[in-house]
């Protein structure tokens, strides 16, 4: 119980910033009452062995020996002249953890850095384009299996890939979808190097090493015998950022280790050189004979689909993907100046039929908010009717209304599903202004106050104000219970009396102790203790 109090005793003493630090790691925070459930929490079977799994094999040794130091104390492990009890009787019961074996190709190239980075340029576009609906474990198979053939890569690894882009903070959900956030909208604008080093730091979460060299998961293992190095985002993502290679550290992860920023710069220096023009084609394709930077990607994927990433691209313009253009803003003409300009050339006649097609037909098809649901309306009737009959719309609940065609779903499933169906629909607001996918995607999602801070704010102000009747009584009940001391304040006839007593018993309004200064037993009333601490 010595422990308890020394442990409650050095957590007043922390300023709210660290405070709030130490209750990121405890689970059940919200539920705390003051600052002898955090530590109580704190010397908790499961968040000693949170914390006991993290040191290396000296500190390791030296807790197991009930002694301390420095760094243990800073982990809540002891003091600074020996460890809690109960840290101990952790440390030396418990064992190494086996790892399963990784299904996942762990493996990278000298072009893996290019790869993962096109491929996060195309997932972020894909957030733009689609309604990718929020799964648990990523992206739906279905939607994955499109985006991974144009990558050319295995559905495994492009999920991966996605959930360090959810890592990174570059992809977050919306409502029921996934959009590309303000730092994945900025991240596309960043050179290889930058959007490198913004991986790198998401993912970096090793323990300190030693050593750059050899098998990574040996060695974290020979530092660390306690950790649980499957829960390392480090060992998840690292290939595929060059830095390890089947868990075998590259010389990339040596330079990284000494300096992350000149490890990007590196990154940056491998690259492979840019297509410096496109090439565009009568059947509406549009090729780069080599890799594409990240302006001219993400100005063609403004006007155009990607049909095949890799070392030499190939684009092509739709309808679709010229009414995505138009929609973020672009009139027909800006679109056939940018392609004239990208390929130095001028726009073969298909191209410049269909941009002008597009345009006469843009806005005819509108969907917009309407009740609890959708409105979809259109210039000609004849294609509400073409849509209420198609059966592989049926599952969008359309029904006619005098204004057009109803639904209850949201006028974004209704947009996407009728863009994936070949239908020219825009949406719009309650002014009839055309949406921008573009705009509407980079809402900045609120950001969640930090609940710790203000956890640990609360916890502060809980030990600072003047306790209730209940506080103390709860104190009391404590200190009854675990046979501790307690410092006693009252209101006695000849004023406020500080007593130091044992507690026996509580009840009938009453506190009942011996006081240790006159080794005699005092009954107090509830009503007249102002003030209760443990002595």
């Amino acid at each position: 119980m010595s422990d308890l109090i020394d442990l409650a005793a050095r957590l007043r003493k922390l300023d709210e910033a660290s405070l709030a630090q130490v209750l990121q790691g405890v689970s059940s925070a919200q539920s705390l009452g003051d600052l002898f459930d955090l530590a109580r929490a704190l010397l908790s079977k499961s968040q000693l062995e949170t914390r006991i799994r993290t040191l290396d094999s000296e500190s390791l040794n030296l807790l197991r020996s009930g002694a301390s130091n420095h760094y243990l104390s800073e982990r809540f492990l002891g003091t600074e002249e020996h460890s809690y009890e109960a840290a101990t009787a952790l440390a030396q019961e418990l064992q190494p953890i086996t790892q399963k074996a990784l299904k996942l190709d762990l493996s990278c190239a000298e072009l893996t850095n290019y790869e993962t980075q096109l491929a996060l340029t195309e997932l972020l576009f894909a957030c733009e384009r689609h309604y990718l609906e929020v799964m648990r474990q990523g992206l739906r198979a279905a939607d994955t299996k499109g985006i991974a053939q144009t990558l050319k890569l295995e559905v495994p690894r492009l999920q991966l890939i996605f959930q360090l882009a959810q890592l990174a903070g570059l992809v977050t959900s919306f409502g029921d979808r996934y959009v590309a956030s303000e730092a994945g909208m900025t991240w596309l604008e960043q050179d290889p190097a930058e959007r490198w080093l913004v991986l790198a730091t998401a993912i970096w979460d090793l323990p300190k090493l030693e050593n750059s060299q050899g098998h990574l998961g040996a060695l974290l293992s020979q530092t660390y015998p306690l950790l649980d190095i499957g829960k390392l985002n480090f060992l998840r993502f690292s290939h595929l950022l060059g830095l390890t290679s089947n868990l075998e550290m590259t010389p990339l992860m040596a330079a990284a280790s000494a300096d992350l920023a000149n490890a990007a710069v590196q990154v940056k220096l491998q690259y492979p050189a840019p297509a410096t023009r496109v090439i565009l084609q009568g059947d509406l394709s549009i090729v780069a004979p080599g890799p594409v930077n990240t302006q001219v990607h993400r100005q063609l994927d403004l006007v155009a689909q990607s049909e095949d990433l890799g070392l030499a691209c190939r684009f092509r313009l739709s309808m679709n993907s010229v009414l995505h253009a138009m929609e973020t803003g672009l009139s027909a003409g800006a679109i056939s100046d940018l392609l004239e300009h990208l390929s130095s050339s001028k726009l073969p006649q298909p191209m410049h039929y269909l941009i002008g097609e597009v345009q006469r037909k843009f806005g005819e098809l509108r969907v917009s908010e309407f009740e609890t649901g959708a409105l979809l309306e259109a210039k000609d009737p004849i294609v509400l009717t073409q849509i209420s009959n198609e059966a592989t719309l049926n599952s969008l609940m359309l029904k006619r209304s005098a204004d057009g065609l109803v639904s209850r779903l949201a006028p974004e499933l209704i947009y996407f599903n009728l863009r994936d169906a070949g239908y020219p629909v825009v949406m719009v607001d309650g002014e009839g202004q055309i949406i921008s996918p573009r705009v509407r995607q980079q809402i900045e999602i609120a950001s969640n106050p930090d609940l710790n801070l203000a956890l640990a704010k609360s916890l502060m102000t809980q030990e600072a104000r003047e306790p209730d009747a209940e506080d103390q009584l709860r104190q009391l009940q404590f200190a009854l219970k675990n046979k501790l001391k307690v410092g006693l304040r009252v209101d006695m006839p000849e004023g406020e009396l500080e007593f130091q007593m044992t507690p026996l018993g509580i009840a009938g309004g009453r506190f009942r102790g011996r006081d240790v200064e006159k080794e005699a037993e005092r009954t107090l009333p509830l009503s007249r203790i102002k003030a209760v601490w443990l002595s």
